[in-house]
């Protein structure tokens, strides 16, 4: 029981740390209900109507401006550690790192990113939005299951079935088609 107090206190303690989220256009803070936009795994809260659109046009160059140094703007759908999707409700913990914040479904989890964060934190060129387990499509970044780094490439699943699969045999990565390997791309956020 002191352990779980301990663990709880450590916790909010962490999550009482975390700069709030900016808009990648702006800089300025964003609300829950603004605008969302999913890209290379993370998703991206607008301040206004406005910014969607100069956002998709090209979210690299936005991302790189100096106006965000400094600042959380996006949140990763996906736990670092283990590479399955995960949901900010579900989470035990996160962290921010280098303008992204990052969800951990373990307190124990988040100590493992926070010791060497680089280690876990990896932006492919190219990546696969196709479960090359499955053997189909998977429609947004919010819909797949997990993903597998493989030789600069982010291949990604649509369950953690899958997930692991793919973890345990990286050649399965070959069964995915040609045409489905592509530079990341900003999408809206599918509608629940």
């Amino acid at each position: 029981m002191v352990l779980s107090l301990i663990l709880g206190v450590a916790m909010m303690h962490s999550q009482a740390k975390l700069s709030p989220l900016v808009c990648p256009m702006t800089a300025e803070e964003v609300t829950a209900s603004s605008a969302s936009i999913d890209f290379a795994g993370t998703r991206y809260q607008m301040c206004c109507g406005g910014c969607p659109d100069g956002f998709k046009q090209d979210p690299t160059a936005a991302l790189k401006s100096d106006k965000l140094k400094g600042k959380t703007v996006g949140t990763f759908l996906f736990d670092p550690i283990t590479n399955a999707r995960i949901e900010a409700k579900a989470s035990k913990a996160s962290s921010d790192y280098k303008g992204t914040r990052y969800l951990f479904a373990s307190t124990e989890e988040k100590a493992t990113f926070d010791a060497a964060p680089a280690k876990f934190v990896k932006s492919p060129t190219k990546e696969v939005l196709f479960c090359a387990v499955a053997g189909h499509a998977i429609k947004s970044y919010s819909a797949a299951g997990g993903y597998v780094d493989i030789s600069g490439t982010r291949y990604y699943t649509c369950c953690t079935k899958c997930l692991a699969q793919l973890k345990a045999d990286n050649k399965l990565a070959s069964k995915a088609p040609e045409d489905q390997i592509k530079k990341p791309v900003a999408m809206d956020v599918p509608s629940k």
